[in-house]
């Protein structure tokens, strides 16, 4: 059977819903400035036992622009909680139907402030969405530096399923030899039963709904992003501006983050890094992912895996493969002559038209070509990069296609950088293998190749909201590595480095 979805429908009714009420202040729960910071330990439960994983944050990018970044701050603010317990989102009648708060979540933030004196009215501040796996702990602090060297703030929330269990901890290493202990905000959950809190565990919607997979995991964080707008809108952060409010996000923060930008009208200027839709077709197409589809098929009865599984001798185990037989986008049509393969289309095929409400290639249309009701169009920038194979590039065409944003995309050449630093043999082969996916371009500070180039793409985010969105520049300026916009037609082959 078929019919027809309304896909924007239940988050403009909860926009509404948060609009018609004030959330109270953002409890905040310590702040630090980073001269007295040494360090911060992030201790994730992972484990219900519990157990837990310590890293260090990487407060050292907080550095990259000596003298930018004054202060690290740690609060809490409550948001509604529209999932169920089994991760879902009750569907409602979309012309009278409400949603229905099922209750709520303290919502636990970080906060990177500039230095010096808060201009009049407060900081302009970056909501930055972290990607699929991260947490606020990661993306959002890389690139801080650059946001507060053009006198923004920038503030970060966990994903729905991500940062850990519920008992993790930020353990604040200071100057003087003592240390601040806060819960970090981890919104993972045991989910299957086995003791461990994985990555993304509480994102997916549970059985019977888990054709759903993560769609409503998507659209509470948006939720809970519209909660965070109205906070500080509202006065509820001190020290940051009610009116210049921005929004950037990378992979699954640029995938949330175009949803996002589509419904909430109070976000002056967006920059979506490396987002692609659906879901289901980044998987597919993804090297880093397509495995996870391949045992979801495996799994399913009667199983749709239809290519001979390769067997693991220890421990006694699997590996499952798939062939869909699918042309891409550019390619002709094809005749099917692969047993099992329409099987899997249809699955494909099912689970797209059901995560269509946190798909942002269904938003898109709505960021400026048809934007919804009372919300203005806003400029946005779209970074990607040429052989993405962790959101393949014919996803991100999807996105601008739908949107007709080709003019506001900035595609990083990745082919051109890794033929400049290949013969460098100053640069570790190691690091050239690993720099041949470049979703991460954004953030790759931690190799002496990437790192200019990660810089400048932020600096290209930062001065396009510095600017409130009126100045859009090449990051690397007259350089071969950025197309801004792109050159030529939308990419729609995979492109990837071998």
């Amino acid at each position: 059977m078929f019919t027809t979805q309304s896909v924007t429908a239940v988050l403009e009714k909860t926009r509404h819903q948060i609009r018609e009420r004030k959330p109270a202040p953002a409890t905040m729960l310590g702040t630090f400035p980073l001269s007295n910071v040494k360090a911060i330990l992030f201790d994730q439960q992972v484990g219900t036992a519990p157990s837990f994983s310590t890293s260090f944050v990487p407060t050292p990018a907080l550095s990259i622009f000596p003298g930018a970044v004054g202060a690290i701050a740690f609060g809490k603010y409550v948001s509604p909680d529209y999932e169920t317990a089994g991760k879902f989102i009750p569907p409602v009648g979309t012309r009278s139907g409400r949603p229905v708060v099922q209750g709520t979540n303290d919502i636990y933030f970080n906060l990177i402030l500039p230095a010096g004196t808060p201009p009049h009215g407060g900081w302009p501040v970056v909501i930055f969405g972290h990607g699929f796996t991260d947490s606020k702990q990661g993306a959002p602090i890389v690139v801080a530096a650059s946001m507060a060297s053009q006198g923004l703030a920038t503030i970060a929330i966990n994903v729905v399923g991500h940062g850990g269990g519920p008992l993790g901890t930020l353990r604040v290493l200071l100057g003087d030899d003592s240390s601040a202990t806060i819960l970090a905000g981890g919104r993972g959950s045991d989910e299957n039963g086995d003791g461990k809190i994985d990555f993304t565990e509480g994102l997916d919607a549970a059985r019977p709904q888990t054709i759903i997979s993560n769609r409503d995991g998507l659209r509470q964080t948006v939720v809970d992003l519209m909660q965070l707008v109205r906070v500080i809108k509202t006065g509820g952060i001190p020290g940051l501006s009610r009116s210049r409010i921005y929004y950037a996000g990378q992979s699954f923060g640029g995938i949330y983050g175009t949803i996002l930008l589509a419904v909430e009208p109070r976000l002056r200027a967006g920059v979506p890094n490396v987002p692609g839709g659906s879901n289901i077709e980044i998987a597919r197409l993804s090297p880093s992912f397509r495995a996870l589809v391949a045992y979801a098929l495996a799994f399913r009865v009667p199983a749709l895996d239809n290519l001979p599984r390769i067997p693991i001798p220890d421990p006694p185990f699997f590996f499952p493969q798939f062939n869909e037989n699918i042309p891409l986008r550019n390619q002709p049509p094809v005749i099917n002559t692969v047993p099992g393969a329409i099987a899997i289309q249809d699955v494909g095929e099912n689970s797209e038209w059901v995560s269509q409400s946190g798909n942002p290639v269904a938003y898109a249309r709505h960021l400026r070509m048809s934007p919804l009701d009372g919300v203005e169009p806003r400029p946005v920038i779209f970074q990607f990069a040429k052989g993405d194979k962790t959101v393949p590039n014919p996803t991100t065409s999807a996105i601008l296609r739908a949107g007709d944003l080709a003019d506001r995309a900035t595609y990083f050449r990745n082919d051109l950088f890794i033929a400049a630093i290949s013969p460098d043999l100053s640069v570790p082969r190691e690091v050239v293998e690993e720099l041949k996916n470049p979703h991460t371009f954004l953030t790759n500070l931690q190799f002496d190749a990437s790192a200019p180039l990660a810089v400048a793409a932020q600096a290209q985010i930062a001065a396009f909201f510095a600017s409130d969105g009126a100045l859009t520049i090449d990051p690397d300026g007259a350089g071969p590595f950025f197309e801004t916009p792109i050159v030529g037609a939308l990419p729609e082959t995979l492109s990837f480095i071998p």
